[in-house]
């Protein structure tokens, strides 16, 4: 039997190790990741990010695929009815980075609650979307003690034993929170669509509110972050993305600006990684050997804090600047930019890596915080 062929993203991390025992690897950049290329190769199996579509007009061009996987948690880029109708088996690293989401929300409200009025710093937060990462940050902001109310309709229609969390309407969140984060996926029609979802749903207005977005871009459209009852914004992802409008760039609401990263942790990609090669593993009825877990040695901080978080985890300001930065660019250039701040990241370490010595944080609701999402102190 031939070796199977292996197409990877190159951009994934730690793919050499993970798939080069599989079968004959190729590690291309997704530009290269085309109908033409795979059938030339002949791939068997293809192991994409979010920035490669999978849809009929390239499966069209490749007969040999016998498995698709995203090293994403997020499937819109793939025509999953297609992948089914031709019999080409998919999997997803779903909830891969749910940690890493949820600890960047936490830690972005930390760095901008000195720049926001009491009445939103201290008031309800809306979560809407439960999934992997929505419940994870639900949980913790609890831990954390803040009131949560939490609205996802389709889990709102499971049977009531079979829930976990009293829901409530989109307009009734929206009413009573003065902070509102979206975790859904991006679904463009129907029933459950998240399109233009603030837009969409136009609620009566309620009072001014902080907007955090770390879903997809279009689940809040530009439009709607004018409305007069959304005082801030904090954006990891852009509505037109990559290419990002320079209007909401250089918009004073908007606290903090980030390149799509909310989940780039090194925890989170070893996850995705690990989850596809057991995926390939199990297509090719093998036991799965790499792991990735020899990567995540403990780290300890130096310093310095900004605000409650120390930058040496999430470098908040600068990647704000560099995102907001790219205001100065003509739009391909602007989009390319923006690719490249993503491809070229840094990944952080999850709060659980790091442990800090307690004279760095010597007061004593600091290191509560920190105790209480995840950090270990010295």
């Amino acid at each position: 039997m031939r070796d199977p062929v292996i197409v990877v993203d190159d951009a994934i991390s730690h793919a050499q190790p993970a798939f080069a025992g599989l079968g004959r690897l190729h590690c291309l950049p997704a530009a290269s990741i085309t109908g033409a290329r795979l059938a030339e190769l002949g791939a068997t199996i293809l192991i994409v990010r979010s920035v490669t579509r999978v849809d009929r007009a390239l499966l069209d061009q490749v007969g040999s695929l016998r498995l698709v996987g995203t090293a994403t948690a997020g499937t819109d880029h793939l025509d999953l009815a297609e992948l089914e109708a031709r019999g080409i088996a998919f999997a997803s690293a779903v909830g891969c980075n749910a940690r890493a989401v949820a600890e960047w929300v936490v830690a972005a409200l930390a760095v901008v609650e000195h720049q926001l009025p009491p009445t939103i710093s201290s008031g309800p937060v809306g979560v809407v979307g439960l999934g992997n990462v929505g419940s994870r940050l639900t949980h913790l902001l609890r831990t954390l003690g803040h009131e949560v109310l939490v609205c996802d309709p389709p889990r709102a229609r499971l049977p009531a034993q079979a829930q976990a969390e009293p829901f409530v309407e989109f307009d009734t969140l929206w009413q009573r929170c003065s902070i509102v984060s979206f975790h859904v996926p991006l679904i463009p029609a129907g029933r459950d669509a998240t399109l233009a979802y603030v837009d969409r749903e136009s609620p009566a207005l309620a009072g001014r509110k902080l907007l955090i977005n770390t879903s997809r871009g279009a689940v809040i459209r530009d439009r709607a972050l004018d409305r007069p009852d959304v005082a801030a914004a904090i954006l990891d992802v852009w509505d037109g993305e990559p290419e990002l409008a320079p209007a909401r760039l250089t918009d004073p609401r908007l606290l903090l600006a980030s390149p799509h990263v909310a989940g780039y942790s090194l925890e989170a990609k070893l996850a995705a990684t690990r989850m596809m090669h057991e995926a390939v593993s199990a297509q090719l009825e093998r036991p799965p050997t790499w792991s990735g877990s020899d990567q995540l040695p403990a780290r300890t901080l130096t310093g310095p804090f900004e605000r409650e978080l120390p930058t040496q985890v999430i470098d908040f300001i600068g990647d704000d600047a560099r995102v907001r930065a790219l205001a100065q660019l003509p739009g391909p250039a602007r989009a390319r930019a923006f690719e490249q701040l993503r491809r070229g990241y840094q990944l952080r370490r999850e709060f659980r890596s790091w442990r800090v010595p307690r004279e760095l944080a010597p007061d004593p609701q600091r290191q509560a915080w920190l105790q209480t999402v995840g950090f270990e102190l010295l």
